[in-house]
């Protein structure tokens, strides 16, 4: 299993809307196709970050042909417009 991880730091005139913004990227991203939660700061060690995006596929294939939907990019393009900073890592689940 992999886990897609993405750390935002809003532009500061979309901070104030961060709370509808996440939950409107998380119904974009399900209807692209994602296996995706969206996350918001819960307390002060995550305040740099203003959403957290975690998105789990089966393998990192079906990782890589998902991000290259047309959905998912115009997802994040329309995010990195908003953003002033986006972190991302992959990384392959440990499963038991």
């Amino acid at each position: 299993m992999i886990q897609r991880f993405c750390f935002v730091k809003l532009l500061d005139d979309e901070v104030a809307r961060r709370g509808e913004l996440a939950e409107k990227l998380r119904a974009e991203l399900v209807a692209a196709g994602a296996d995706a939660v969206v996350g918001l700061p819960a307390d002060d060690s995550a305040a740099r970050w203003d959403l957290a995006i975690t998105i789990t596929a089966a393998s990192l294939d079906a990782w890589n042909a998902l991000s290259r939907t047309p959905a998912m990019t115009g997802v994040f393009d329309e995010l990195a417009a908003r953003a002033a900073v986006v972190k991302a890592w992959t990384f392959s689940a440990i499963e038991v």
